[in-house]
């Protein structure tokens, strides 16, 4: 299990997690997304919004709460199924202040959730947990669930500021989890050509208590494609399919409009960089499997499970 965290918003964890979700399973693994997030964007990145299943996170607290399974929204895309969030989860942040969570497995909110994702964690090759950003116990749920931390971030000041705040998260968890361990990091939104950025953020990583390794694979900055994509409720390599039949069909309908014959509507114009934004989250895909394979051929096979 892979938790996709980070102190601030807006750092691309819920489009990191929707696109290498879909990259892995159009590659052929089983994938589970899960959102705990209050705004319960994952839905907008993969078009479930509006569905029945989309329940705002309520079953996700009844599964803490009563004990209940966790409820899935199966096949989003083939191969890919979704544990949705949203705003009911507020509720447990409510209750893991009252007494009643120590009545919880494991006595908390955070155990209890992990002891229920453990029950599905079997059917997938991989979860991917997209954690709310500024909530400690949401946050806190991801870390106790999970083997490997993920934190997509920016090179701006809020993003280093956000990703200094998940290691005392993450030191604290191991309390409980002492085999959580930092995956890497990985610049969103970076632009192409800032070469000495990407340098300098690598030498910062420093700055924190342990090693925490960075992608060499980054997510560019794209902000037509990223807009496309949340618009249309698709990720990165569908929106790259349907540029090309758009644009041919935008090209169609001009040419019947200068030979006079009957006006048809333009398509929509779609970003022209889908393709390359795709190219970016299929190589951070391929890198987030070779570094879990890295570090599971290095550690004890009865102390961890990577999915």
């Amino acid at each position: 299990m892979v938790a996709v965290i980070n102190g601030k918003g807006g750092v691309g964890k819920t489009s990191v997690t929707a696109n290498v979700a879909g990259q892995l399973a159009q590659a052929g693994y089983k994938v589970l997304a899960v959102d705990i997030d209050l705004s319960g964007n994952l839905g907008l990145d993969l078009g479930y919004v509006g569905d029945a299943k989309d329940d705002g996170g309520q079953g996700l607290v009844d599964a803490v709460w009563r004990s209940n399974p966790l409820p899935l929204i199966a096949d989003v895309r083939p191969s890919l199924d979704v544990v949705p969030g949203g705003r009911h989860l507020e509720m447990l942040a409510a209750l893991e202040s009252t007494p009643m969570s120590t009545e919880l497995p494991g006595g908390g909110v955070a155990t209890a959730f992990a002891a229920r994702l453990a029950d599905l964690a079997e059917d997938y090759d991989l979860v991917l947990l997209d954690c709310a950003p500024g909530n400690p116990i949401l946050q806190d749920m991801a870390l106790h669930a999970a083997r490997y931390v993920l934190i997509p971030t920016k090179t701006d000041a809020a993003g280093w500021e956000g990703l200094r705040m998940v290691g005392p998260r993450v030191r604290k968890t191991r309390g409980k989890n002492p085999a959580l361990t930092y995956l890497g990091v990985v610049l969103f939104a970076h632009q192409t050509n800032a070469t000495r950025v990407r340098g300098a953020t690598k030498a910062r990583l420093a700055e924190v208590s342990e090693t925490v390794p960075m992608f060499d694979n980054y997510i560019r900055h794209s902000e037509t494609a990223a807009h496309d994509c949340r618009q249309r409720g698709q990720l990165a390599h569908e929106l790259a399919r349907d540029v090309s039949s758009s644009t041919r069909e935008r090209l169609s309908a001009l040419r019947t409009r200068r030979e006079g014959e009957t006006v048809v509507p333009l398509p929509a114009a779609l970003s022209g960089s889908a393709d390359s934004l795709a190219g970016d989250y299929a190589e951070v895909a391929r890198e987030v499997l070779l570094r879990i394979s890295a570090l599971e051929a290095t550690t004890p096979i009865n102390n961890v499970s990577g999915r």
